[in-house]
C-alpha cells in the first residue's frame, strides 16, 4: 500500500435487501478504496444496488478491526456509528468475540460457500484474512487494480467496451492487456471508429464515467459487432445526437438508430476521390526528439539502426546497444557515420528517417565504398525522408528548382534505390580493382539492365544519361577529381578511402595532390625531431600540461630556422579569421576518446584545427570556398574540454563546460551548502538579467569593441523633425487644420434651410370653427373646391378639400439637429453645394490621447517619424540583446577613453600580443578536480606571461588618503586575489594586474594594481583550502551549512573597552 493515511469506508445495506453492512479500510485515497470495496462486494456475490454509497468515517482502534484491504460483513454486528456518523462505538449489550471467533467470522466464506446461509457462490476466489484452507490460496497474490477514471480517454472508453454491459469502476492486469490489444488492433474498424469518434466529439471527451458507460453501450446496441461496420462519420453523428438528446429520450434515440440502420441497404462502393481513409490516423506516431538534434544525436540514432530488436517506441535498450558499438568503434557504424556526417541538412530529418537509413540499407551499402553509401543515403532521404516537425529549420535554396526538376530528381533517386537493392551497383571495397581505376567509381561504363518495374524505350548506359540535378552533376565532378587524384597513387599501395575523400574535397593529401599545382604555396614551419607528449599523466590523477602551454600561441611563434620543411597549404583569396587556436572537437564527439569529424555543410565547412603539435607535422587542411553564397557553419565545441588552452569559446559554452571556475570556488567559500545548491543540485538558479550591467559594457568596449553590436542594442537616435511630445503633435494638427478651406457651420446651413422654407407657400389652415373652415375653403384654388353648389358645405367635406390641397404643397425641410443631419436636409434642396462641401478635407481632431493624435497625424502624413514608436521598437528587443541608452553609452565611451588614455592601461589593452577571453582547462594537482579559468587579458612579452582583469568600481565618495585601503578591501572581500592565484596556476601566468576604473559619471580615474607575491600566496592557500573542502563534499556527499555548531556570543575589543568605560561611569 501507499504511504497515505488509512481510509475506513462503510457501505450500509438497504433494509429491503437483507444484506449486512460492509466495511473496508486501506492506506489509499478515497476513490481507490471505494473502487476496491465495490470490487470485493461484487466478487462476493453481492449487488451494489442493495447498498447505499460508501461513506468515509473516523478510523476505529479496536481488536475486531479486519485486516487491511479485506472486506468485512461482521464488523457492524459489534460496532455502530455514533450520532455524528463519523465515530464508531460498541453496540450496547453485544458481547465482543475472541480473536479466534473474529477470524472465523471474517472467514464466513470458505471455498465459495457462505457458512452462515449455506449459499453456494459461483466464481468465488476471494481469500479474506491471512488464513487459508489451501496453500494455493495462501500464496495467491492480490489483484493489481487500476481505477478507470484515472486512465486516458481511449482506455476509459475501451474499459467500458469490454465490460459486457456492466459498469467497470476499475480493471485488473488482464483487462488492461485486453484494452491495449484493442487499441493497437487497427483491423478492428468498429473499435477504432469508436475511439476516433470519442476523441472528435467534444461532449464525449468531457463526459463522466457513467455517461461514457451508457454511450458505449448505446454504440454497441446500434452498431453490433456482428453487424455492418459503421463509417466514422456515421459514428460521430450518432454520438453528437446522443449527447445532445435529453436523458429520457436517449433510449428512443438508440432504438430509432438501430431500426434505421437495420433497414438501410448496403452502401454501393465508390472508387471516386471522396473515399475516406482512416488507416493513417491509426498508425502509431513517429518517435519525436526532446531536444534539438546534433551530430552526436545523429550518430547515436545511426547506431540504434544496427540493433536487430529495435522498438521505435522504446529506444532505451537500443541506446545501450548504440553506446556499446560506438565504444567498440565498429566499422559498419563508422562508415555510415562518416557518410551521413557530410550530408548538409542531415539534422533536419526526424529520428525514424535516420534509423531507417541504416535498417533498410542493403548489405552492399554497408560494405560498399563511400560513393555507393552517399548515393544510397541521399536517394533514400529524397524519397523517404521525413523532416523533423519539431526542430527542422527551413533554409531557402539559393538555386530554386521547378516542379519538373524536382520530379526528375525524385525519379532518379528512386531508380538509384532500386538499382542498389537489385544489386546492379556492385561497389564492394574488397573487390579487386584494375590498376589506375579508382575504387570509388565503376570500372567501365556499363549498360544498366532494364528495370522490370519501369518502361524504357531502350536501355542506356548510366554515364550517358543527361544530368537531372545539381547533385548528380556534383557526383560526376567528384568522380572526375577522384580519378585524377588516383593517378598520383602508386599501384602497389592499398586504396585509402579517407585520403581520396579529402582530395575530392579540395584538401592537400600527400601522394594524391599535385605538389606543383599553382593553388598550393609553400610555408616554412618548424619540424622538431621528436614530438613531445602534450598532456603527460604523472599519476594519481595529476597531468602535466606544460608542453601544451609551450606550444600555445601565447608563447610566441618563433620557428627554428635550422629545421624546416615545406608544407603545402592552399591559397586563400581573402584574409581569413581563425576561429581559434584550440583544437575544436565537433558535435560528433561521442565520448569514446576519439574525435568524430562532423561538417555542417559539405560545400562550405572549413576545418580550423590549429593545434601547434599537429601543424608542425601535418599540413593545414582547408576546403575550397564555393563561389555561390552559402550558410555560415556554426562553430562546433566539444561537450567535454580536455586540459588545454582554447580561444574563442563563447560565454554560454564556457559557463556550461566542465571544470570548477573561480566563481564556483568563491561560492564554496560562502558555504558548501550554497555551493551544492547552486552548482551541484542546481536548486539555486541565477539567470542573467537583460538589464544593462555597466561593467559588461565597459568590458566589451575596452577589450572587444568589435562585439558591441552583437551583444548590445543601442538606443536609436531621434531624427530631426520627429514628433516627440504631445505639443509637437498638436502644433502640427493646428497648422494642418488652418491650411484647410473653411467648412459650412451648422448655423450657416440652418440659415440656408430657413431661407428655403420661407419661399414655400404656407399650407391652408383647417380652421377651428365652421366659419373659419369655410373661409379657408373659399381661399382654395377653384380646382380644389370640389363641393357642388347643390350640395351642403359641411365642415368635413371642406376639410377634406383643404387637406387635399395641402398635400400638393412642398414639405419644409428640418432646421434642427446636428451638422450632419442639417447637411442631409440641405442635400434635398441644394445637392451641388453639399457635394462641394463633402470634397473639402475634414479638420483633424485636436483632442484625445497621445495615441489618437499620432493616428491623426499618420492619416495625413504617413511618412512621419514618432519617437515613441522608435523607442518601443527598440525596447521590444527581438534579438534578446542588452539594451543600452544613449546616456549609458556616452558614459561607457568616456570610460573607454579614460582607459585607453591611461599610460599603463592603454598599453596593456592595445598590446599587439594580447589575447582576450582565452579559456584554460586543467586539473587541480592536489585534489584531482577539473578546473577552468578565463582571464580578461593575457599578454606574452618575450616569455613573460602577464594576465589582467578589468574591474569597474564606484568610489566617488572615498577620500584620497583611504582609497588604497578601500581598494585592498575590495580585492580581499571579493576574493579577487584568489581568482588571480587560480589564473596564474592554471594559465601559467607570471604576473597579474588589476585594472580598476571608476564608473561614476564624469569621474573616471584608473588604477593599475599588481598582485604581489604574498597576495598571490594568500590567494593560493585560500584556493587550496576551498578545493579540499569541495573535494571532501564530493567524496562524502556532505555539504555543511555556514554555521554548524551552537556558540556563545562574545564581545570584541571595542565592545570590551566600551563595557569597561560604562562600568567606571556606573
Amino acid at each position: 500500500m501507499s504511504g497515505t493515511n488509512p481510509v475506513f469506508l462503510v457501505r450500509k445495506a438497504k433494509k429491503s435487501s437483507g444484506q449486512k453492512d460492509a466495511v473496508l479500510w486501506c492506506s489509499d485515497d478515497f476513490e481507490a478504496a471505494n473502487a476496491t470495496l465495490d470490487y470485493l462486494l461484487i466478487k462476493s456475490g453481492a449487488k451494489l444496488k442493495d447498498y447505499f454509497k460508501a461513506v468515509a468515517t473516523n478510523f476505529p482502534v479496536v481488536n475486531e478491526l479486519p485486516p487491511e484491504g479485506e472486506l468485512s460483513l461482521t464488523f457492524c454486528d459489534y460496532y455502530q456509528l455514533a450520532k455524528d456518523n463519523m465515530t464508531w462505538t460498541q453496540i450496547p449489550g453485544v458481547t465482543l468475540p475472541s480473536s479466534e471467533a473474529a477470524a472465523a467470522a471474517r472467514q464466513h466464506i470458505v471455498d465459495g460457500v457462505d457458512t452462515e446461509t449455506g449459499e453456494v457462490l459461483e466464481d468465488h476466489t476471494e481469500n479474506f484474512g491471512n488464513e487459508s484452507n489451501s496453500p494455493a490460496q495462501a500464496t495467491a497474490p492480490a489483484p493489481e487494480l487500476t481505477v478507470v477514471a484515472t486512465m486516458p480517454l481511449r482506455h476509459r472508453v475501451l474499459a467500458q467496451y469490454i465490460g459486457e454491459g456492466e459498469y467497470l469502476y476499475h480493471v485488473d492486469t488482464d483487462q488492461k492487456k485486453e484494452i491495449a490489444c484493442l487499441e493497437m488492433d487497427t483491423q478492428n474498424t468498429t473499435v477504432q471508429n469508436l475511439i476516433l469518434a470519442a476523441e472528435n466529439v467534444e461532449p464525449f471527451k468531457k463526459a463522466i464515467e457513467h455517461d461514457i458507460h451508457k454511450a458505449v453501450n448505446a454504440y454497441k446496441q446500434v452498431f453490433p459487432v456482428d453487424g455492418k461496420v459503421p463509417e466514422l462519420c456515421t459514428t460521430i453523428k450518432f454520438f453528437k445526437e446522443w449527447f445532445r438528446a435529453e436523458h429520457i429520450n436517449r433510449g428512443l434515440l438508440v432504438k430509432e438508430w438501430a431500426e434505421r440502420l437495420k433497414n438501410k441497404p448496403a452502401p454501393v462502393k465508390k472508387t471516386g476521390p471522396h473515399k475516406v481513409i482512416v488507416d493513417d490516423v491509426n498508425k502509431p506516431e513517429r518517435p519525436r526528439r526532446s531536444e534539438k538534434p546534433t551530430h552526436r544525436t545523429i550518430n547515436y540514432e545511426l547506431a540504434c539502426g544496427f540493433c536487430e530488436e529495435l522498438d521505435l517506441n522504446n529506444l532505451r535498450p537500443a541506446m545501450d546497444f548504440a553506446k556499446r558499438i560506438i565504444a567498440e568503434d565498429r566499422e559498419d557504424w563508422k562508415r555510415m557515420s562518416m557518410t551521413v556526417g557530410i550530408i548538409p541538412d542531415i539534422k533536419g530529418y526526424d529520428r525514424q528517417t535516420i534509423i531507417d537509413l541504416v535498417r533498410k540499407a542493403p548489405k552492399a551499402v554497408h560494405n560498399g565504398n563511400p560513393d555507393l553509401r552517399r548515393t544510397w543515403c541521399e536517394s533514400f532521404l529524397a524519397v523517404h525522408g521525413v523532416r523533423d516537425p519539431d526542430w527542422y529549420e527551413y533554409v531557402p535554396d539559393n538555386t530554386p528548382t521547378t516542379h519538373e526538376e524536382n520530379a526528375a530528381r525524385l525519379r532518379q533517386a528512386g531508380k538509384c534505390l532500386r538499382d542498389i537493392e537489385a544489386g546492379r551497383f556492385q561497389c564492394d571495397e574488397e573487390k579487386q580493382q584494375p590498376t589506375g581505376e579508382l575504387a570509388d567509381e565503376p570500372a567501365t561504363p556499363e549498360a544498366v539492365e532494364q528495370d522490370t518495374t519501369e518502361h524504357h524505350p531502350d536501355p542506356q548506359p548510366l554515364e550517358n544519361e543527361p544530368p537531372v540535378s545539381q547533385t548528380e552533376a556534383g557526383y560526376q565532378k567528384i568522380r572526375a577529381e577522384l580519378h585524377e587524384a588516383r593517378k598520383n597513387i602508386p599501384p602497389k599501395n592499398p586504396v585509402d578511402v579517407g585520403k581520396q575523400l579529402a582530395a575530392a574535397r579540395g584538401e592537400y593529401v600527400e601522394g594524391i595532390s599535385d605538389p606543383n599545382d599553382p593553388k598550393w604555396v609553400k610555408t616554412e614551419t618548424s619540424q622538431p625531431a621528436s614530438e613531445p607528449e602534450l598532456v603527460k599523466n604523472v599519476g594519481n590523477g595529476i597531468f602535466d600540461v606544460s608542453a601544451l602551454m609551450q606550444n600555445s600561441s601565447t608563447h610566441g611563434t618563433e620557428t627554428n630556422p635550422e629545421t624546416t620543411s615545406n608544407v603545402q597549404v592552399q591559397k586563400a583569396d581573402s584574409d581569413e579569421k581563425q576561429a581559434g587556436d584550440a583544437v575544436q572537437a565537433g558535435e560528433g564527439d561521442l565520448g569514446t576518446g576519439k574525435e568524430a569529424v562532423t561538417i555542417e555543410n559539405q560545400s562550405q565547412a572549413e576545418t580550423h584545427q590549429n593545434n601547434t603539435s599537429v601543424s608542425q607535422s601535418e599540413p593545414e587542411e582547408q576546403q575550397n570556398v564555393p563561389d555561390s553564397p552559402q550558410e555560415k557553419p556554426e562553430a562546433a565545441w566539444p561537450e567535454y574540454f580536455e586540459p588545454g588552452r582554447y580561444e574563442g569559446v563563447p560565454n554560454e559554452v564556457y559557463h556550461a563546460a566542465n571544470g570548477i571556475s573561480s566563481t564556483q570556488v568563491k561560492d564554496a567559500r560562502v558555504s558548501l551548502m550554497y555551493f551544492n545548491a547552486r552548482h551541484v543540485e542546481k536548486t539555486i538558479v541565477k539567470e542573467r538579467s537583460p538589464v544593462l550591467d555597466m561593467g559588461n559594457l565597459v568590458h566589451t568596449l575596452a577589450l572587444q569593441p568589435e562585439n558591441l553590436e552583437a551583444e548590445f542594442s543601442v538606443e536609436p537616435e531621434i531624427p530631426e523633425g520627429a514628433f516627440t511630445t504631445t505639443a509637437t503633435l498638436r502644433e502640427f494638427i493646428d497648422a494642418h487644420n488652418a491650411s484647410l478651406p473653411a467648412l459650412l457651420s451648422a448655423d450657416d446651413i440652418k440659415a440656408l434651410l430657413e431661407e428655403y422654407n420661407a419661399t414655400l407657400p404656407a399650407p391652408v389652415p383647417l380652421g377651428a370653427s365652421l366659419e373659419e373652415t369655410g373661409q379657408s375653403y373659399m381661399a382654395l384654388p377653384a380646382e380644389y373646391q370640389r363641393i357642388d353648389a347643390d350640395q351642403k358645405q359641411t365642415a368635413a367635406a371642406m376639410k377634406a378639400c383643404i387637406k387635399e390641397y395641402n398635400t400638393t404643397l412642398s414639405t419644409p425641410v428640418k432646421t434642427s439637429g446636428s451638422r450632419d443631419a442639417l447637411l442631409e436636409q440641405l442635400a434635398i434642396i441644394n445637392p451641388d453645394l453639399v457635394t462641394q462641401e463633402a470634397q473639402k478635407s475634414v479638420p483633424l481632431k485636436v483632442s484625445g490621447t497621445k495615441a489618437d493624435l499620432i493616428q491623426a497625424v499618420k492619416s495625413v502624413n504617413p511618412a512621419a517619424v514618432f519617437a515613441d514608436e522608435l523607442l518601443d521598437t527598440w525596447r521590444e528587443n527581438p534579438e534578446g540583446k542588452v539594451l543600452v541608452t544613449r546616456q549609458q553609452l556616452s558614459t561607457a565611451l568616456n570610460i573607454q577613453k579614460a582607459l585607453l588614455g591611461h599610460p599603463t592601461a592603454g598599453k596593456l589593452l592595445t598590446h599587439p600580443s594580447r589575447a582576450v577571453e582565452v579559456s584554460y582547462f586543467g586539473i587541480d594537482e592536489e585534489t584531482g578536480l577539473e578546473v577552468r579559468v578565463r582571464p580578461d587579458l593575457e599578454i606574452d612579452m618575450g616569455g613573460l606571461r602577464i594576465g589582467a582583469d578589468l574591474k569597474t568600481i564606484s568610489m566617488w565618495n572615498i577620500k584620497q588618503e583611504g582609497l588604497r585601503a578601500k581598494l585592498h578591501r575590495e580585492i580581499i572581500d571579493r576574493d579577487y586575489h584568489l581568482s588571480a592565484a587560480m589564473y596564474c596556476e592554471t594559465a601559467a601566468l607570471d604576473q597579474f594586474f588589476w585594472i580598476f576604473v571608476n564608473k561614476d559619471e564624469n569621474y573616471h580615474w584608473v588604477a593599475i594594481i599588481e598582485a604581489s607575491t604574498e597576495l598571490l600566496e594568500l590567494g593560493m592557500l585560500e584556493y587550496r583550502k576551498a578545493m579540499r573542502a569541495i573535494a571532501n563534499g564530493f567524496d562524502t556527499g556532505e555539504w555543511p551549512a555556514p554555521i554548524t555548531e551552537d556558540y556563545t556570543e562574545e564581545l570584541n575589543d571595542f565592545d570590551v573597552r566600551h563595557l569597561e568605560a560604562l562600568r567606571v561611569q556606573a
